[in-house]
């Protein structure tokens, strides 16, 4: 019965990681896209700081992007092995 529950607990936990890496990568996404019209605006007005700010934004939300999927597939393998060792 413990196995089965370690066995559920890394299927959720690939699904719920693997989804939030979806969402992470789209707000990546959307950041950039603020990045680049703020560096297009920057040449016709002074941008001061608001140009960092957003560029740490995109790597903030890349980077959690990075670690869920990397979580998800870690948690992917790990239950695949336990599948195949306790059929």
């Amino acid at each position: 019965m413990a196995v089965e529950d370690l066995q559920n607990l890394m299927w959720n936990g690939a699904i719920l990681s693997g989804g939030l890496s979806i969402v992470a990568r789209v707000h990546a996404r959307q950041a950039w896209k603020r990045f680049e019209a703020a560096l297009a605006d920057a040449h016709a007005h002074g941008a001061g700081d608001r140009l960092y700010q957003r560029d740490w934004d995109f790597r903030y939300w890349h980077g959690i992007g990075l670690w869920t999927a990397g979580f998800s597939i870690l948690c992917s393998i790990l239950w695949l092995l336990s599948r195949l060792i306790y059929l």
